[in-house]
């Protein structure tokens, strides 16, 4: 249903609400790169947006997926 449709429900529907995640909390390029790599892997994040707005850089394909510390600390280092 779109968010601005209105319809009848019988009792005992069951009716699930889902929302777009938060914007987070803190400096995203202080997250720690380990978690940004989950993320990745769980397909929350694209290895894109993990570059781009945590500062994270990822090495690798599909599973086999690490992350270049050095690669990172600088791109950290220029974006502050």
């Amino acid at each position: 249903m779109h968010g601005k449709q209105s319809r009848e429900f019988a009792y005992a529907d069951v009716i699930s609400f889902q929302q777009s995640g938060a914007g987070g909390y803190g400096d995203p390029f202080e997250r720690n790169p380990e978690a940004v790599l989950e993320d990745v892997l769980d397909d929350y994040v694209s290895i894109e947006a993990a570059r781009e707005q945590y500062g994270v850089v990822l090495v690798g394909t599909g599973g086999d997926l690490q992350i270049d510390a050095a690669a990172t600390a600088a791109l950290r280092g220029r974006r502050r």
